[in-house]
C-alpha cells in the first residue's frame, strides 16, 4: 500500500491497524482495504482533513488517525459483527448504501468490488467474515504452497534479505542457536500475514508485539510440527495462542520490525530456511 500511495498519512501507522484488528476480532486487512477505497488510504476526499479515512459516520471528525482507527474496527466489532453482519456483502448496505443521498454519483455502487479486490490483493478472503477467526483457519486465503509440499510462511510476498550464517545470524555470535543462525530474513511490508509452514503445535509465544526497538525486538512464536520446528520472529500481532494446534498454511500472525526494518525473522530446525521462504 505504502508503494501506491506514498504521501499516505496512515504510513507508519501498521502497528495500528493490526493492534485494534486483533483487539477488537477483526482482520487488520479488512480496515486497510475499507480505507483504501473510502479515501485513498486517507489523501482523497473530505475524510482527509478530518482524520477519517474510512467515511465513518460519513464525516465525523477525530482528533487522530489512531483514534480513527480504533474507533472504526471497535465500531465493525460492535455494530456490524456483534449484529450479524460479518461479511462484505452484508456490511456494504450499510456502509456504503447505493442510493443514498450523500451518494449523488453513484459511487457506493463499487464499493463491494473495490473493498473486496484490496482485500484479496492483501490475502483476505472476501467471501468470508472480516473476522481473525474466520480468515484465520486452516489454509488461510493468502497461503500458497512451496517447498516439499510445504506452506510459504509470507504467501510469496517479499524479498529475501540475510541468509543463514551471514550478519546478525553469523554461527560465531550470540546467541548460537538455530532460531538465530540456521534463519532468514524475509523483507516485507510491516503487518503482512505470516501462516504456519506446516501443521503442528505452538510450542512458545514471547517478545512484545508493540515493542520493536533492537535486534530483539516485535514478537516471537515457535511452531513445531512432526518433523521440524519453525521460529517466526519480530511479528507485530499473533492470533493463536501457546499449546494450540495449526493447520498447514493457517494464519498465525502478522510481520512487524527489528532493527529499524520492516521483516520476517525466520528459523528453521532442520529444514533449508531459504527454500522454505519461497522469495528470492
Amino acid at each position: 500500500m505504502a508503494d501506491e500511495v506514498p504521501d499516505s498519512p496512515l504510513i507508519g501507522l501498521g502497528s495500528v491497524f493490526v493492534a485494534e484488528g486483533l483487539r477488537n476480532g477483526i482482520d487488520p486487512r479488512a480496515l486497510v482495504a475499507i480505507a483504501r477505497h473510502e479515501s485513498v488510504l486517507g489523501t482523497q476526499g473530505s475524510g482527509a482533513g478530518i482524520h477519517n479515512a474510512f467515511g465513518w459516520g460519513p464525516a465525523i471528525p477525530f482528533a487522530s488517525w489512531q483514534d480513527n482507527i480504533a474507533t472504526v474496527a471497535r465500531g465493525l466489532a460492535t455494530n456490524y459483527v456483534g449484529r450479524g453482519r460479518d461479511t462484505l456483502v452484508e456490511i456494504q448496505p450499510i456502509w456504503a448504501p447505493i442510493g443514498a443521498a450523500n451518494d449523488p454519483g453513484g459511487l457506493n455502487s463499487a464499493w463491494l468490488d473495490a473493498v473486496g479486490q484490496t482485500y484479496s490483493d492483501l490475502g483476505g478472503d472476501p467471501a468470508l467474515p472480516i473476522t481473525i477467526d474466520a480468515q484465520g483457519g486452516a489454509m488461510g486465503a493468502g497461503a500458497t504452497i512451496g517447498y516439499g509440499g510445504l506452506a510459504t510462511p509470507t504467501g510469496g510476498i517479499g524479498t529475501l534479505g540475510g541468509r543463514p550464517g551471514e550478519g546478525t545470524h553469523s554461527y560465531a555470535s550470540w546467541p548460537d542457536n538455530w532460531q538465530s543462525d540456521h534463519a532468514v530474513d524475509i523483507n516485507l511490508p510491516f503487518g503482512s500475514p505470516l501462516y504456519a509452514i506446516d501443521a503442528g503445535v505452538i510450542v512458545r509465544i514471547g517478545g512484545d508485539p508493540t515493542a520493536f526497538s533492537g535486534r530483539f525486538g516485535g514478537a516471537q512464536l515457535t511452531v513445531q510440527s512432526r518433523d521440524d520446528a519453525y521460529y517466526y520472529a519480530h511479528l507485530s500481532g499473533i492470533v493463536v495462542r501457546e499449546g494450540g494446534r495449526v493447520a498447514l498454511g493457517q494464519l498465525i500472525g502478522f510481520s512487524g520490525s527489528a532493527n529499524g526494518a520492516d521483516h520476517l525473522h525466520l528459523g528453521v530446525m532442520r529444514r533449508d530456511p531459504v527454500a522454505l521462504a519461497g522469495v528470492e
